[in-house]
């Protein structure tokens, strides 16, 4: 009886410290001086009347001008151009039910956002706007295959002088930079994955994803946590007392900018204009 008892406590001591080794962040953690003055325009400063769309230039612009940090989305083209669009199809944003990866850059500039004079522009473009002026956080969209579009994210952030991060849905894509370029700093985003969503499908890889076991192949210096699941277990944990790096998106009212700035943690928001009142502070 009693070497039974004995033998359950171990086991559930020993499954206890590997959850704790599983979700443990990277170590050294990371310096987010910089990237902790600022908040931070989700897909750029788009606007809800869809007059600025999302991850336009207009939007980037607006958003260094605001004083700003921009989040926003790359992909890849049929001919390997990285581009900043969020979705793999335009339907949403450009009316036309095609793939980016489908079409060659030439031709994915035939089509506008929102109606607009704006275009999915190059990351390259990107890049020379900002030109160090305000902090990125760049999702690689799992779209591509990580070992193709990585290294050639990475050809055109090598010589970039500008404050910056690089996040994804893909556990794969942050461990590529933990093995290729481990001091970049690296987050790996996360919800709660139910198992059928587009990111992360299958009951128990959702499982796993949600509570942040793939932090034992990505050890991610910040996890970019959805918000409304922001009391997630592990990631309390991993962000309270392993004191790793909290992100949250996407943040659409004053009172979730409040509660995540109050944490300490970096705000993606939209909509809004995150300003914290004397009264509030």
């Amino acid at each position: 009886m009693i070497w039974g008892i004995l033998i359950v406590l171990i086991v559930v001591c020993l499954g206890f410290l590997a959850w704790l080794f599983c979700i443990a962040p990277a170590s050294p953690r990371g310096d987010f001086a910089e990237m902790k003055k600022y908040d931070y325009a989700h897909r750029g400063l788009h606007e809800k009347d869809l007059s600025v769309p999302e991850n336009s230039m207009a939007g980037f612009k607006a958003a260094v001008e605001a004083g700003y940090g921009i989040e926003f989305d790359l992909q890849l083209t049929k001919d390997k151009k990285v581009v900043v669009h969020h979705d793999r199809s335009l339907k949403r944003v450009c009316g036309a039910d095609v793939s980016i990866g489908d079409l060659t850059y030439k031709e994915l500039q035939q089509y506008r956002l929102q109606n607009t004079e704006e275009r999915v522009p190059l990351f390259s473009d990107v890049l020379a706007l900002v030109d160090g002026r305000t902090p990125l956080i760049i999702e690689l969209k799992h779209y591509d295959d990580a070992d193709l579009l990585c290294p050639l994210v990475w050809e055109l952030l090598r010589n970039y002088k500008g404050p910056y991060c690089v996040e994804s849905f893909d556990p794969y894509i942050v461990r590529w930079f933990r093995k290729n370029h481990p001091y970049v700093l690296r987050g790996q985003l996360m919800g709660h994955f139910e198992g059928k969503d587009e990111e992360c499908k299958g009951f128990f890889r959702a499982l796993f994803w949600r509570n942040l076991w793939t932090n034992v192949l990505t050890r991610p210096h910040f996890e970019a946590y959805d918000v409304h699941f922001r009391n997630n277990i592990s990631h309390r944990i991993a962000c309270d007392k392993m004191k790793m790096q909290e992100v949250n998106w996407t943040l659409r009212t004053a009172e979730e900018y409040k509660v995540c700035k109050n944490a300490g943690a970096l705000c993606i928001f939209e909509f809004i204009r995150p300003e914290i009142t004397d009264e509030d502070e």
